[in-house]
């Protein structure tokens, strides 16, 4: 399995995989929630900056650019653990989205409810929906 050992290795892998995705921009805002009983609950969020987990999340999802809101499955979550799992050998950094992502894989299988990522191109942008709207009052 492929490792990245190092600062440099994460951000080589990051910019290989933005290189990659055609017609990718990084967004302003992105995280990880679960839709549960009506709520949209976010743990953590990410604001203009930690990009290696939003290309590995919008690789899974087919996102490019903008503002929207994706459900995934417990496979494409899967997946991108997997994908972004090589930067956990870099001890340099705490790889906080790494850690939630299995966090919400275990409450998404013991729990249920519907794994959503929501990108935000541009905080200008409407929110896209009720999941947009939960994940920019997570950001306040």
């Amino acid at each position: 399995m492929e490792e990245w050992a190092t600062k440099e290795e994460i951000v080589a892998a990051r910019e290989r995989m933005e290189e990659s995705h055609p017609d990718w921009r990084r967004p302003a805002a992105y995280g990880l929630g679960v839709h549960r009983d009506g709520v949209t609950a976010f743990a953590r969020v990410n604001q203009n900056g930690n990009y290696l987990p939003a290309i590995v999340l919008a690789r899974v999802t087919g996102h490019t650019r903008g503002t929207f809101s994706y459900p995934m499955s417990v496979e494409q979550l899967e997946t991108a653990v997997e994908e972004l799992s090589p930067a956990a050998a870099c001890t340099e950094l705490d790889h906080p989205n790494l850690h939630h992502w299995h966090e919400v894989l275990d409450d998404v299988r013991k729990n249920g409810g519907q794994i959503v990522a929501v990108f935000v191109g541009d905080p200008s942008d409407p929110p896209a929906d009720e999941h947009d709207a939960a994940l920019r009052a997570a950001l306040r």
